[in-house]
């Protein structure tokens, strides 16, 4: 009898001591993750890193306007009482400026770097780049087989995803050659304005329509890694305040303290935090970036660094 009653007692211990040692994100993980039956963060969790902006001198279509260059913000979404906002550098190709890159993202392994893709208006059209995120060097590594806006990785696993400029096909990048496959064209909307990976899935977000919960703004779509659509949701962005997703828009989910987080191209940062369609609530203002002082405000992509 002993001998069990200390076992058990044993067992006990060890079950206590790894509830104590589970970070908040996953003691509390059913609570705060809203949507958790798509939304597993298991790739994402540390997804705290250095987080930066891709913002361009100007614009609110797709594709990107000729003439708009393009510049490297350090953004800090969990600061306190507002989001801190910093001008970084501004992405050159041997001292000339680069006009109308539409997406950058992490490069894995390789600190300071970046992937950046340009649209089909750049100076430098449909090229993907290598780009260091302090100094804003750039340098052409692939021509890419069709325009692109908004390339994310998903982790380091060797997955990228971007959105072919002006449409709503998800396309699968090899950074390796260029070439661009398509992932997924199905879709409600005609056009998708922002890209993020959500845990094991990918979301699209079209900024300015109203499907899932009309009349608000922002519909979401999901897709498992296959390319197949799985969800539907709402960034339920209200008509009256239709420049927080005014195209083109930096799209992020943030697993630090944020959740969802919209970036517009009339420079105002949002987000929300539950992306259920028609339930409360709506986005959450966090700044506008042109009363910063900064010259540059269309905010086109985000990207953390891990």
């Amino acid at each position: 009898m002993k001998k069990i009653t200390i076992m058990k007692l044993a067992v006990a211990s060890v079950v206590a001591l790894l509830w104590s040692c589970q970070t908040p994100d996953e003691s509390s993980n059913e609570e705060s993750n809203v949507n958790s039956k798509t939304t597993s963060t298991s790739l994402r969790a540390p997804a705290c890193g250095d987080m930066y902006a891709l913002v361009l001198s100007a614009g609110t279509s797709t594709p990107v306007p000729a003439g708009l260059t393009s510049h490297i913000y350090k953004i800090d979404l969990c600061s306190s009482p507002t989001v801190v906002y910093s001008y970084l550098s501004s992405i050159k190709i041997g001292g000339t400026p680069v006009t109308g890159v539409t997406g950058i993202c992490d490069m894995p392994g390789v600190p300071d770097y970046a992937w950046a893709v340009t649209g089909i208006n750049s100076n430098f059209p449909q090229k993907l780049l290598k780009l260091q995120l302090s100094s804003g060097m750039a340098n052409v590594v692939f021509n890419t087989t069709v325009p692109l806006q908004d390339i994310e990785n998903y982790g380091n696993t060797g997955l990228f995803l971007a959105i072919k400029e002006a449409s709503a096909s998800i396309m699968k990048v090899d950074v390796t050659t260029g070439i661009c496959a398509l992932f997924s064209s199905i879709s409600p909307v005609s056009q998708y304005n922002g890209l993020t990976f959500v845990g094991n899935k990918v979301q699209a977000i079209s900024g300015l329509t109203s499907i899932m919960c009309s009349p608000n703004l922002g519909d979401i779509l999901e897709y498992d890694l296959s390319g197949s659509l799985t969800g539907r949701y709402s960034y339920k962005n209200l008509p009256a305040n239709n420049t927080y997703t005014m195209k083109e828009l930096g799209f992020h989910f943030d697993n630090c303290c944020k959740r969802w987080v919209v970036g517009s191209s009339s420079g105002i940062i949002s987000n929300n935090f539950d992306v259920t369609p028609c339930t409360p609530s709506n986005p959450i203002f966090l700044l506008n970036t042109l009363a910063t002082g900064q010259p540059h405000y269309a905010i086109y992509d985000f990207m953390v660094e891990l």
